[in-house]
């Protein structure tokens, strides 16, 4: 679904208009409210489906593909693909649901025992500094990186991750500037 946040493509929730490319934008938002209410009163996360679907269907179908669905924060072409699959997985999932609770869990899988590492929350102080260093350098050294975190106590990669997004707002920022919107 790279499509999904494509930047020459606009998403369903910022089209105006109820069909495009002969997409009916009304149904396909009918259908994710439908989705979400029913993938909830399911007591299903959004995770659990994504792990679901990819399995049978492909990394394509992620925790983030479905939030992006859910919020119309998808291109029609993207929301086109991924309506059959969940409408599919869904009747699916309720069928099972009424045949017992325990055949849903076999049928979603259990949550994987990897989790993710906690987000993390920078003082202000370490931000400040961050963003000094952001201003000199955009793309420090990993010798700067690693005397960054030595000096503000967290992680090499935390540091690492800081400055990849923070490049990435900044062209985002740049993109939107251009484009009159900002």
């Amino acid at each position: 679904f790279c499509a999904a946040l494509s930047p020459d493509q606009p998403t369903i929730n910022q089209t105006n208009s109820n069909v495009v490319d002969g997409i009916n934008l009304d149904e396909i938002k009918e259908f994710a409210k439908a989705f979400k209410l029913r993938r909830l009163s399911l007591g299903l996360t959004q995770t659990q489906v994504g792990q679901a679907l990819s399995i049978t269907e492909g990394p394509a179908y992620s925790q983030s593909a479905i939030c992006r669905f859910e919020k119309l924060d998808i291109t029609p072409k993207s929301a086109q693909k991924i309506k059959p699959v969940l409408e599919m997985w869904m009747k699916e999932a309720e069928e099972r649901y009424k045949s017992g609770q325990n055949h849903l869990t076999e049928f979603i899988g259990v949550e994987p025992s990897k989790k993710r590492k906690r987000r993390t929350s920078f003082t202000p102080q370490a931000l400040e500094l961050l963003n000094a260093h952001f201003e000199r350098n955009t793309h420090p050294s990993g010798t700067e990186i690693t005397a960054l975190a030595h000096q503000l106590g967290y992680e090499r990669e935390v540091i690492r991750i800081w400055f990849c997004n923070k490049r990435q707002a900044l062209k985002n920022t740049v993109r939107m500037m251009s484009k009159g919107v900002a």
